[in-house]
C-alpha cells in the first residue's frame, strides 16, 4: 500500500532502538558498559562483563530485548485500542499493522531458539550449563539444521519464496563464526556463542 514504506522502517528503527536498549539495560545491572549499534533492519548490543557471568545471567540479557519490545509494541497497540490478538482489525490501520509487525510479532520471532537470534542464544546459554565444552557447538549445529530445513521449504513452496534471503542470511551468521580467523598473528576460532570471560571478547547480542 502506498505510504507504508517509510512508516515500516520508521517503526523498525524505533522498535530496534528500543529491543537494543533493553539488551543494554540488563547488561548494565550486571555491571558491563553495553555499546548498541543500529544496522539496517537490525542492530546488535555488546558488553564486557567485569566478571564472569553464568549462562542464565545470560540469557536473561537475550531475553530483555524482544521483551521490551514485545511489551512496548502492545503498549502502543492498547493506546490505540487495538486488539493485538483480532489480526483483521490490526490490518484496519497501516500504522496499528506496521507497529503490530515491528513490536510483538518481531518480538516472538526473536524468541525462536535459533542462532544468532536472541532465543537462540537462551538455548546455547542453557546447553553451556548442562556441556560446558560443546554446548555452544551443538547450539550452532542445531540452528543451521533447523535453517537448512526451513530453507528447504521456501524454495518448494512459492508462496513462502519471498523468505528465501532472510533464511540465507541466517545461515550465513550461523557459518560464519565457525570459519577460522587470523586475529593478532594467531589463528583462532571466534564463536558467537562462547562467553565472553573464555573467547576474551565482548558479548554480544543480536536483535
Amino acid at each position: 500500500k502506498p505510504g507504508i514504506g517509510w512508516k515500516f522502517a520508521i517503526a523498525i528503527t524505533i522498535f530496534s532502538f528500543v529491543h537494543e536498549l533493553g539488551h543494554a539495560t540488563a547488561a548494565k545491572r550486571l555491571g558491563a558498559q553495553p555499546e548498541i549499534a543500529l544496522d539496517f533492519l537490525a542492530g546488535s548490543t555488546r558488553y564486557t562483563p567485569p566478571r564472569p557471568i553464568t549462562p542464565i545471567e545470560r540469557a536473561c540479557v537475550a531475553v530483555s530485548g524482544p521483551a521490551v519490545e514485545i511489551v512496548l509494541g502492545l503498549v502502543v497497540l492498547g493506546l490505540m485500542r487495538v486488539n493485538p490478538l483480532d489480526v483483521p482489525q490490526v490490518f484496519d490501520s497501516q500504522v496499528a499493522g506496521v507497529i503490530w509487525i515491528a513490536g510483538p510479532v518481531f518480538g516472538f520471532l526473536n524468541l525462536l531458539p535459533i542462532l544468532p537470534l536472541d532465543g537462540g542464544h537462551v538455548l546455547s546459554g542453557a546447553l553451556e550449563s548442562i556441556w560446558p565444552s560443546r554446548g555452544g557447538i551443538v547450539a550452532i549445529a542445531f540452528s543451521t539444521a533447523v535453517t537448512l530445513a526451513v530453507g528447504v521449504v521456501t524454495l518448494l513452496e512459492p508462496a513462502v519464496r519471498w523468505l528465501a534471503p532472510f533464511v540465507l542470511m541466517l545461515l550465513v551468521l550461523q557459518i560464519w563464526p565457525l570459519v577460522p580467523q587470523r586475529t593478532r598473528g594467531t589463528r583462532r576460532r571466534a564463536s558467537r556463542s562462547a562467553p565472553a570471560e573464555a573467547a576474551a571478547e565482548p558479548v554480544a547480542s543480536e536483535a
